[in-house]
C-alpha cells in the first residue's frame, strides 16, 4: 500500500509540474492544482499573498499517510508564484534554485529525512486556454536535480552524489477538465545525464562504493491519463481508482545511450560499460488490464572485473519484452499476451573458449523469439489487497486459462534452429483426463534444423556423454520425421478433444 501510494503520489506531482493547469486568473490556476493534488491524497498547506497581478504561495507543503504504519511523507516545496500576464494567460514562476525536504514519518518519529535541489535555467511556464480546458508550454534550457542531503534514523548519511541533469527541455500538455481529469502530454530534451556516485554505508557486507554514470540524447514522452475528479473513492486504493475511470498509458523513447559503472567490494573491483542505439519504454494501466512494453536496439556491454579473468562482451540487435495482462475480475475472458526476443545475440571468442577451445560450435548469432497470446478469466482484483490475500489463503480461485496461442517460438544457435507455431483450447471442466489439469486440446508445428549436428559436435567435445546423445536421438526418432532436407526434422504434437496424445498422427497416450 505504501509503495502504491508513493506512485500515485508521484505521478500527480510529474504531471503537475509540466502539464497544463491554469485556467486565466492565478488564483484559479493554483485552486486547480490544489484539487488535483488533493485528490491523489496529499494535504496541502501554504501561505497565500496577492501583490498586484501576482499570487506567491510560501511555505508549501504535501503530505500523504502511509497507511498501516500510522505515518506520513511529507514534502517541502518552499515558494512558487502565479502571475497573471497581459495577454490572459498565467505565468507559473519558480526560484531557480528549489530545494524540495522529504520526510519519512513512522510512529510520530521521523525515519527518513532530506533535500533534493531542483536548480533550472531559463525556465518557463505558461498556462493558457479556460477552466475547462488548460494548455502548459514549459521550457527551459536546463533542469538539475540533486540529492543534497539524506539522514536515516537522524544521522547523517554521507552517500555520494547521486544528480540528474537535463539540457534543451520543452513540454506541452492539455488538460480537460470534468468527472474524469483527462490529460494528453508530450516532452523532450536534448539530453538526459546521470551520475551515481554512491559511498557505502559502513553497515554493508563487503560492498564499498557503487558509482554509475550515464546518459540519453534525445529523449522524450508522449502519453495520455484519465484522473477521476468526482471524489467518491479512496486515492490509496488502486482498485477504487481504476472502477472511477482511472487510466494512463505513456511512452519513453531515445535515440542513443550510454552507462559505465563500477562496483568496488572488500574482493576487488567490477567495472563496466553499455550502450544501445535506440530505446523504448510503454507503460498502460486501466481497468481494462496492465500492459509493459520494451525495447531496445543495437546492444553492446563489456565488463571486466578482479575476479572475472578476460573481459566479457556481449552485443545483440534487439532486446525486447513486452507483456499483457488482465488486472481486473471478471466473468469474461481477457487478453493476454507475453513477448521475449533476443535477436543475433553474441559474444567474445574468449568466452567461447571456455567450452570450446577447438572452436568445433558454428559461432553464429543466437535468437530467442517467443511470442505467446490467448484469453484468461481473472477471478479476482489484482489491485484489492483483500483479494490478494484470499488467493494466498487458498479461499478465493484466482482463475483459469481459456486459450493459448503460440505465435511464434525461435531458438538459434551454435548452429542449430528450433521454430514452431501452435494453439491450444483449454478445457477447465476436464481436470480427470490430465490427473487435476485442465484439459488442453490442439496442435504444436514445431521444426529442428541442424539438432544430429549439434549433438554429434556437443559428443566431440565431450560435453555430450555418448549414451545421453544415444537417449536424445531415439527421443528426436519417437516425435518427429524427416523432411526433404538434410539434418532436419519436424514434428506435430496434438492433443485431441479425447484428450489422446498424437506425434505426426501416431497415438503416444
Amino acid at each position: 500500500m505504501f509503495t502504491r501510494s508513493l506512485l500515485l503520489g508521484s505521478t500527480a506531482l510529474v504531471f503537475t509540474a509540466t502539464s497544463a493547469l491554469a485556467d486565466l486568473k492565478a488564483q484559479d490556476v493554483w485552486m486547480d492544482w490544489k484539487d488535483y493534488i488533493q485528490g491523489f491524497g496529499y494535504t496541502v498547506q501554504g501561505s497565500e499573498a496577492t501583490s498586484g497581478d501576482t499570487l506567491t504561495i510560501s511555505g508549501l507543503k504535501l503530505s500523504v499517510p502511509i497507511p498501516e504504519q500510522s505515518g506520513s511523507v511529507d514534502l517541502g516545496m518552499g515558494e512558487m508564484s502565479f502571475s497573471n500576464l497581459s495577454d490572459g494567460t498565467v505565468e507559473i514562476s519558480l526560484p531557480d534554485t528549489f530545494p524540495i525536504t522529504f520526510d519519512v514519518v513512522s510512529g510520530g518519529e521521523t525515519e527518513v529525512a532530506g533535500t533534493l535541489n531542483y536548480d533550472t535555467t531559463d525556465l518557463s511556464i505558461i498556462v493558457s486556454g479556460s477552466p475547462d480546458d488548460m494548455n502548459y508550454i514549459t521550457t527551459a534550457s536546463t533542469l538539475d536535480m540533486s540529492l543534497a542531503d539524506l539522514m536515516v534514523e537522524g544521522k547523517p548519511l554521507d552517500i555520494g552524489t547521486v544528480a540528474f541533469n537535463m539540457t534543451g527541455l520543452a513540454g506541452a500538455s492539455n488538460m480537460k477538465l470534468g468527472n474524469i481529469r483527462n490529460i494528453m502530454q508530450s516532452f523532450s530534451v536534448d539530453k538526459l545525464s546521470y551520475t551515481l556516485d554512491i559511498n557505502s554505508p559502513e553497515e554493508a557486507d563487503g560492498l564499498e562504493a557503487f558509482k554509475m554514470i550515464g546518459a540519453l540524447n534525445a529523449l522524450s514522452f508522449n502519453g495520455t491519463g484519465a484522473y477521476p475528479n468526482a471524489g467518491g473513492f479512496d486515492a490509496q486504493d488502486v482498485s477504487a481508482m481504476l472502477k472511477a475511470g482511472f487510466a494512463f498509458d505513456g511512452g519513453f523513447a531515445y535515440a542513443d545511450g550510454s552507462t559505465t559503472f563500477e562496483i568496488t567490494e572488500s574482493g576487488g573491483q567490477t567495472v563496466g560499460v553499455s550502450s544501445s542505439e535506440t530505446g523504448l519504454l510503454k507503460v498502460a494501466m486501466s481497468e481494462a488490464g496492465l500492459h509493459y512494453g520494451a525495447e531496445a536496439t543495437g546492444l553492446k556491454s563489456n565488463m571486466t572485473g578482479t575476479q572475472v579473468p578476460f573481459p566479457i562482451e556481449l552485443t545483440a540487435e534487439k532486446s525486447a519484452l513486452s507483456l499483457t495482462m488482465p488486472i481486473s475480475a471478471s466473468e469474461n475472458a481477457q487478453d493476454f499476451g507475453l513477448t521475449v526476443q533476443l535477436a543475433n545475440f553474441t559474444t567474445s571468442e574468449m568466452l567461447w573458449a571456455l567450452f570450446d577451445p577447438t572452436g568445433q560450435l558454428p559461432r553464429d548469432p543466437a535468437t530467442l523469439h517467443l511470442e505467446l497470446s490467448g484469453k484468461a478469466t481473472l477471478l479476482f482484483d489484482m489491485m484489492d489487497p483483500e483479494s490478494i490475500t484470499g488467493v494466498e489463503t487458498g479461499a478465493q480461485n484466482p482463475g483459469e486459462v481459456n486459450s493459448i496461442d503460440i505465435n511464434a517460438l525461435e531458438l538459434t544457435a551454435a548452429g542449430a534452429s528450433l521454430t514452431g507455431t501452435g494453439a491450444f483450447e483449454i478445457d477447465n471442466s476436464d481436470t480427470q483426463t490430465f490427473s487435476g489439469m485442465p484439459k488442453p486440446v490442439g496442435a504444436v508445428d514445431l521444426k529442428l534444423v541442424g539438432g544430429n549436428g549439434l549433438i554429434d559436435k556437443l559428443v566431440a567435445m565431450g560435453l555430450l556423454p555418448e549414451d545421453q546423445a544415444m537417449g536424445a536421438r531415439m527421443m528426436m526418432g519417437l516425435f518427429t520425421i524427416p523432411s526433404g532436407t538434410p539434418d532436419t526434422l519436424t514434428s506435430k504434437i496434438e492433443v485431441n478433444d479425447q484428450g489422446h496424445v498424437l506425434a505426426n498422427g501416431q497415438r503416444l497416450r
